[in-house]
């Protein structure tokens, strides 16, 4: 795809060049004074101008952004530049901040306060490429994900424990070197996505940044891999030739019969005529469940709107969830209001922001953490209260300052106003994603 302009250097996926330190920053509403800790982010800033015509919305220098809350205030926001195209996330594990990036440069750490540390493979024990999304077992502590690099001949579930020390890594055969996002785990498995955006060698040899194109001759299927089982255990089932960026959460159906449940956001495709960025048609919530019984993988459709980012209460990962919450977006991925989905009474609920303004992706925030270990000893999911007693926090865009706000919502309360808003005197590109990492 040749061009002049490019939709992802305009308006507000545009970099900022500033890194800035604002301290006190204004509040409207109150801020539950529960919320204590972090909310940060991570998406593309290059720092030098790319040319419109090759650039990727996927490449380039991250930028992490963030905000400090405690005892009721909004302490601080930070940017930061983070080298080496590590652009795609941030979380926390064991007490330390890491940014993240699929497919290439490892993960760097951060210090609290999101300056670069540097690279870092977990003490030695991440041998090649990381992903961007990795699933806390709530059972288990362990945080695991699937990882991908273009001369692989094989994608890696790679196994995190809560020291951020990699405890298995266990590579499972693939052809044509598919782009692997994000998977999902249950009780027993983690789902494996092998789905037909492969990499292009063609397209490489040519010097394209971003070499995955879609291929329709590559089979789409779904594997699951039992959590600590080896590849020759992997079940496949044949799935729609589509591209899944995005999970909100698998879990083992009780039942009856033996099934695995997913639900995730489903594109039609990926880089087939657009090369620059994921728009190619409306992604829509879906379900897919799996019948281990008689190998069959059936798909439905839960909205028809446009819908990406999903997140939900992560006490709930690999266990049956009821809500889920994503940023609805248009068949370009331009985003706006954010929707919750009870997925049990199959209803939905939206916030609109107001004329202008926009959701970056919703991070669901408990309003008591779980004790994790408690939770694994009693066998237990942690806390006791409802799935959605807490709050949904978002970087909020508004095109008519230019500037961007944290909006605080009650989660049962998606359509009432706000609990409080965080007004930042800087824009926030629109990026991937984020996290809450509280003090404790």
């Amino acid at each position: 795809m040749s061009t002049t302009t490019n939709m992802y250097l305009e308006g507000n996926y545009a970099p900022v060049t500033e890194e800035v330190t604002v301290t006190e920053l204004p509040v409207t509403g109150s801020l539950p004074p529960e919320l204590r800790g972090r909310l940060v982010r991570n998406g593309p800033n290059p720092l030098s101008p790319p040319d419109p015509a090759t650039y990727h919305w996927f490449l380039g220098d991250g930028m992490v952004h963030g905000v400090r809350l405690r005892d009721g205030r909004a302490e601080w926001y930070r940017n930061r530049h983070v080298p080496d195209g590590v652009n795609t996330h941030v979380i926390g594990v064991d007490g330390r901040t890491f940014a993240l990036v699929e497919a290439g440069p490892q993960p760097i750490e951060l210090t609290d306060d999101l300056e670069t540390i540097g690279r870092c493979d977990f003490g030695g024990t991440l041998t090649g490429s990381f992903s961007a999304h990795t699933h806390r077992d709530p059972a288990t502590g362990l945080l695991h994900a699937v990882t991908y690099h273009w001369s692989w001949d094989h994608i890696r579930h790679v196994v995190l424990g809560p020291d951020a020390r990699v405890r298995r890594e266990e590579h499972v055969p693939v052809e044509d070197g598919p782009m692997v996002h994000d998977c999902a785990i249950t009780e027993r498995f983690v789902l494996l996505f092998d789905l037909p955006c492969t990499f292009d060698l063609a397209a490489a040899s040519e010097g394209e940044p971003f070499p995955y194109r879609w291929n329709p001759a590559h089979p789409a299927r779904v594997g699951l891999l039992p959590l600590e089982g080896t590849a020759e255990q992997v079940r496949w089932f044949e799935a729609p030739s589509c591209y899944v960026f995005h999970t909100l959460n698998a879990y083992d159906d009780p039942g009856p019969g033996d099934r695995v449940v997913v639900d995730l956001a489903r594109h039609p495709r990926m880089f087939a005529t657009n090369t620059l960025g994921p728009a190619e048609g409306l992604p829509v919530l879906e379900r897919w469940t799996l019948d281990l019984d008689h190998g069959t993988l059936r798909t439905e459709q839960l909205d028809d709107r446009g819908a990406e980012f999903p997140r939900m209460d992560e006490r709930r990962t690999g266990r049956p969830h009821r809500y889920g919450y994503t940023a609805a977006v248009d068949d370009e991925l331009e985003l706006g209001p954010a929707v919750k989905y009870d997925l049990v009474r199959g209803t939905s609920e939206v916030h609109d922001f107001g004329p202008g303004r926009a959701t970056m992706e919703p991070v669901f925030v408990p309003r008591a953490e779980p004790a994790l270990g408690h939770a694994a000893a009693a066998g237990t999911d942690g806390d006791r209260t409802d799935e959605d007693d807490g709050w949904l926090l978002s970087y909020v865009y508004d095109a008519t300052t230019e500037r961007t706000d944290i909006v605080v919502l009650a989660a049962d309360d998606m359509a009432g106003d706000p609990v409080a808003t965080i007004h930042l005197p800087v824009r926030v590109p629109f990026g991937f994603h984020g996290s809450w990492i509280p003090d404790s």
